[in-house]
């Protein structure tokens, strides 16, 4: 999903893969906005893994187990050094494209 607040709607559709079946749920987002009650939803034991990125930050107090936060940083800041270039913002590396 692009964004959990509440995580009902994520909650929702887990617990239904798990009525369907499904062994393991895995959930990915990329902004956690993690409003109540989304951390009791979320370790709740629907997921085997809640997979999200920094762009919001997410307090200690809100992290259990099954949480697993990318970063961003290294792709934002490509993506700065490729504007300032006026380079391409695709999907080649730096490497690829003879820059330092």
């Amino acid at each position: 999903d692009d964004m959990i607040d509440t995580a009902g709607t994520i909650a929702k559709g887990a617990a239904l893969l798990h009525q369907e079946g499904a062994r393991e749920v895995y959930a990915c987002s990329t902004h956690a906005v993690f409003s109540p009650p989304a951390i009791e939803r979320l370790s709740s034991g629907l997921f085997q893994e809640v997979i999200i990125t920094n762009t919001i930050p997410v307090s200690e107090k809100n992290y259990f187990p099954q949480l697993t936060v990318l970063s961003v940083a290294n792709l934002l800041g490509e993506t700065i050094w490729r504007v300032h270039d006026d380079c391409s913002v695709g999907f080649e590396p730096y490497s690829t494209l003879g820059i330092d």
